[in-house]
């Protein structure tokens, strides 16, 4: 996830080491069943590469998309990753602490430009496979399951010059080139994959900002084409594995997606109904199709009516032909789980007026142009990184789990430290992460949802993008 607002730090280690003990307030009623943590429940905490490596261009590794844009427009990016955390220096002191808080998975990405640094699978970088080999051996050798995400935003940025990126059909063949060399060089050491980070994020975050910063023109009507094809690269390399790889290394792959669980603001049914319009356009437009084979009816309705008003001669959203419907579900769901991000959620109303969506900052930086098409929702709070809901995994489990019955993995949940409490952050931090933990156990016992795992944001303090490591 990236900071768009002045984000301090997310770092478990660096702020705090109790939070995961799951407590409940005195005002709730003490039920041992309810608050008793899930069989095979793990626990732990996560890094990506752009984020957390540094040694941008060390031992063979290409320059990724983000290291591009973060160099090139410093008016936006005042700190860039080149340096980041040096977890590629220190990655082993650092897992050695995440055993010291008694985590038992770790989450992280594997960098696309690092391995294949022309963006070819005929051209592997053998320092880069030996980095991740030994890598994956150390988070075991310190008592922890492997969670990779194969893509964390940083493809080499030839690939981008190439492509033109992700509205480009041919990085999903890239994507998979990719995909199939990972499996084939770790997939016998690691149980769970996401092959796409929060596809609905980056397609709303990177292609605009390489647009703002001139170094490539950016449609605002390509959105919905950029998430189609993350979305039909997910499932080519699910049916890949399940086709390929499954028998021998009997792992999971999941959808990513991330989720700003939006609520009604009364109990007016009006509001019900803008709430579940955000969170089908937002979060449904994502991972529907991995699971019921075609965007929800809602959003076709919607962006295509949309579309035509605007005179386009297409629909933003494009539709799925017969042959990509049956890869996304013929046999089942080409997903394993769903991987959710969570930080806070929204809190909305409905409102007559179909393009009033509010004043709120962080839903038109974090949610357009999705927003835009979210019509008579307007947008009254939320949508921070350092917001406690207390409420936020009950309603993001039961909407998730009652839309797509699969099990889930919580993939980031952190709090942003931008008022400095730093290591002091027992009633912020801390209060964040055992609010958050207790409401997913909770959830998961009294309505018998299957939850994988939980992982925090982030393990050590990384680079946050345009808020770089100070906010």
């Amino acid at each position: 996830m990236k900071s768009l607002a002045g984000v301090v730090c997310f770092s478990i280690i660096t702020c705090v080491s109790w939070a995961f003990v799951v407590s409940v307030p005195a005002n709730v009623p003490q039920d041992a069943d309810l608050n008793k943590l899930p069989k095979g429940f793990l626990i732990g905490a996560g890094v990506s590469a752009t984020q957390a490596e540094g040694s941008w261009k060390e031992d063979g590794k290409a320059e990724s998309v983000i290291d591009h844009l973060v160099q090139n427009y410093r008016s936006m990016y005042a700190e860039t990753n080149e340096v980041s955390a040096e977890h590629y220096k220190y990655y082993k002191e650092d897992l050695a602490l995440a055993k010291e808080l008694g985590l038992t998975s770790h989450r992280f990405s594997i960098s696309w430009s690092r391995i294949f640094p022309t963006g070819e699978k005929s051209n592997p970088n053998p320092k880069a496979v030996t980095f991740y080999k030994d890598y994956i051996q150390a988070i075991k050798d310190n008592g922890m399951k492997p969670f990779v995400t194969m893509y964390h935003f940083d493809h080499p940025f030839s690939l981008e010059k190439e492509t033109g990126g992700w509205t480009n059909t041919t990085m999903v063949e890239k994507f998979v080139e990719y995909a199939e060399f990972l499996f084939e060089q770790f997939g016998n050491e690691v149980e769970y994959w996401s092959p796409i980070n929060e596809g609905n994020m980056y397609c709303i975050y990177v292609p605009p900002e390489l647009g703002a910063s001139g170094i490539e023109h950016y449609d605002p009507n390509s959105f919905y084409q950029c998430l189609h094809n993350t979305i039909l690269a997910h499932a080519r390399v699910y049916r890949l594995y399940r086709e390929k790889f499954y028998a021998k290394q009997n792992g999971k792959v999941g959808i990513s997606v991330l989720m700003w669980p939006a609520t009604p603001n009364s109990s007016d049914y009006k509001d019900t109904v803008a709430a579940d319009i955000f969170n089908e356009l937002f979060s449904g437009t994502a991972v529907d199709p991995v699971v019921h084979g075609d965007y929800p009816p809602l959003s076709r309705y919607v962006i295509d009516k949309r579309s035509s008003e605007q005179g386009l001669k297409s629909s933003r959203l494009p539709h799925f032909t017969e042959e990509e419907k049956a890869l996304l579900v013929n046999g089942g769901p080409s997903s394993d789980f769903v991987a959710l991000n969570l930080y806070s959620g929204y809190k909305v109303e409905y409102v007559a007026n179909v393009s009033d969506h509010g004043n709120n900052l962080m839903a038109n930086m974090l949610l357009q142009p999705v927003l835009s098409d979210m019509e008579h929702v307007k947008v009254l709070s939320g949508g921070t990184f350092d917001l406690l809901d207390k409420d936020l995994m009950r309603t993001a489990l039961l909407w998730s789990y009652n839309r797509y019955h699969l099990p889930i993995i919580i993939t980031e949940n952190g709090y942003g430290d931008r008022k400095g409490h730093g290591i002091h952050d027992y009633e912020s931090r801390a209060e964040y992460h055992r609010a958050n933990i207790g409401g997913l156990v909770r959830t998961s016992n009294e309505f018998n949802i299957p939850i994988i795992s939980y992982h925090a944001w982030s393990l050590i303090d990384v680079f946050e993008f345009s808020s770089g490591y100070e906010g």
